[in-house]
């Protein structure tokens, strides 16, 4: 049967001005200012949100996931699925050309995802594909994928931002990267910035409506708001939410702030005391208030949640009794777990991460009270996976929105999951056998049943303490049309215009 479905996240003015002069004509060239150079153009290793952007304007997925986080064909115009959910046809759109001027084919899907899962391949999604077991093209416009498990989220996982489909044979694709996408790459200056200009031949007919897209480097994010505010470039992306009220007053610009499924928290080792034992960890939470911390952490632009899961979604468990913060409760649970006195324990900040420093703060002066004495350390984020992932007893750590809630928990919460032994070592039965079953089937009734008895077993039993989905803000010159805040972070500029 056919399977669309919703799936599941200070320098001065003057400064500003004259660094960021447009270099074309105007109306016809969107400016989007990030934050950091791009380590690569190739799709398949991007890892940073700023190369999330040129991902998704250069290449495309056999599927792609709308801003209202709804899957959609995209290089595919339709698949099937057998009764087993082990073999997954997709049918291919005729007539697509790559920037060079080829001809998209079967051959080519094929070529990208052998590529993406040859085990000498570093990409950071490889191993969510694992259970790929060969794709094959019977004819040029048939891609045919043979699984080793059951797996009824497989059109939704095409959607991720590595999974782009490239030409057959393409090299360096690092430097000079060949897609499909509305808009080709004509240069790129670390540093400074990624010029796009617009693919003619795209294959959806008058789309896209630009001529172009410049990706501003401007690391200070005052001189992006400037620069923002004086007209030298169009969009701000990934806004601070500390800014989203200030700017919202202003005539020119559209502030747009949308609910994600990116989260944050505080990570608590299970195999490590304190937090080995259930009971400090239920404590944990009846500490602390997690509607403060949205307030303190994002200045309201967030929303408190009990999973990687956010209340925005469908298969959010809204029946699930979650016990109001309880200071007294806290601590005496903490007398039964052995700590009458309370617990005192560093929680480590990482730095660089503003918003995550500003929780770990937050937590340290809420828990107080439930008798969590937390003792701030900072350490640079860079050092995280070597000095603190999975070694550490209490940190703040957080993660970007995954495409569907299978791979925003399944490598987190299952038994073994590759990210469940890198963060919390949890181990929880009811856990595993929700998770592969909501996997192993295409139902979202299904789907939503089982994903609501995870979130009870969390609720019961906590692997940490998820303190909230966090908002994505951009800011808009008001002449930009067409365009609406993505909340997986990367931009669908084929309808953008410029007035």
């Amino acid at each position: 049967m056919p399977l669309f479905r919703r799936t599941l996240i200070g320098s001065s003015l003057a400064a500003a001005t004259l660094a960021f002069r447009p270099a074309h004509a105007a109306g016809k060239v969107l400016r989007i200012g990030i934050s950091t150079s791009l380590s690569t153009l190739d799709p398949m290793m991007v890892t940073t949100g700023d190369e999330y952007i040129h991902a998704n304007l250069v290449f495309n997925g056999l599927a792609r996931m709308r801003e209202d986080l709804v899957v959609e064909p995209d290089l595919a115009e339709s698949w099937t699925y057998s009764d087993d959910l082990r073999q997954w046809t997709f049918r291919l759109r005729r007539g697509v050309k790559f920037h060079d001027g080829q001809e998209m084919v079967a051959d080519d899907v094929v070529a990208s995802f052998r590529r993406l899962l040859d085990p000498a391949s570093t990409s950071p999604v490889r191993s969510q594909y694992d259970m790929i077991d060969s794709v094959a093209a019977p004819d040029a416009a048939t891609v045919v994928f043979k699984l080793t498990i059951p797996y009824g989220g497989l059109a939704d996982i095409l959607t991720d931002r590595q999974v782009k489909i490239v030409p057959r044979g393409a090299s360096d694709l690092a430097t000079k990267p060949i897609g499909t996408g509305p808009f080709k790459v004509v240069s790129y200056t670390a540093g400074d910035r990624l010029v796009l200009a617009r693919h003619a031949d795209y294959f959806e007919p008058g789309l896209p409506k630009l001529e172009g897209v410049e990706l501003r480097i401007i690391p200070e994010m005052s001189v992006k708001i400037a620069a923002v505010q004086a007209g030298d470039i169009d969009v701000v992306w990934d806004l601070p939410l500390e800014q989203v009220k200030p700017l919202s007053g202003r005539a020119d610009l559209r502030i747009d702030s949308v609910p994600t499924a990116s989260w944050d928290g505080a990570i608590l080792n299970n195999a490590i005391a304190p937090f080995n034992d259930k009971r400090v960890r239920q404590a944990f939470h009846l500490a602390v208030d997690k509607k403060e911390v949205v307030d303190l952490t994002l200045f309201g632009q967030g929303v408190e949640t009990i999973s990687p899961i956010p209340p925005s979604h469908p298969f959010f468990a809204k029946d699930v009794t979650v016990a109001k913060p309880d200071p007294a409760a806290a601590r005496k649970l903490l007398a039964e777990a052995g700590h009458p006195n309370g617990i005192k324990l560093p929680v480590i900040l990482p730095v660089g991460r503003p918003v995550r420093e500003r929780l770990g703060v937050t937590l340290q002066q809420l828990a107080k009270a439930g008798g969590f004495d937390l003792q701030v350390q900072r350490l640079p984020y860079s050092s995280f996976n070597a000095e603190v992932s999975g070694k550490a007893p209490l940190y703040i750590d957080g993660f970007f929105a995954r495409p569907t809630v299978d791979t925003s928990l399944f490598s987190f919460l299952r038994s073994g999951g590759s990210w469940n032994e890198r963060l919390w070592h949890y181990n929880d039965a009811t856990v595993d056998r929700a998770l592969d079953a909501a996997r192993s089937s295409a139902d979202p009734a299904v789907q939503k049943k089982n994903y609501g008895d995870v979130q009870a077993a969390l609720v019961a039993n906590p692997a940490s303490f998820f303190a909230y989905s966090v908002n994505y803000a951009c800011a808009y010159r008001k002449s930009v049309g067409g365009v609406k805040t993505h909340p997986m972070k990367w931009f669908d500029l084929r309808y953008a215009t410029l007035g």
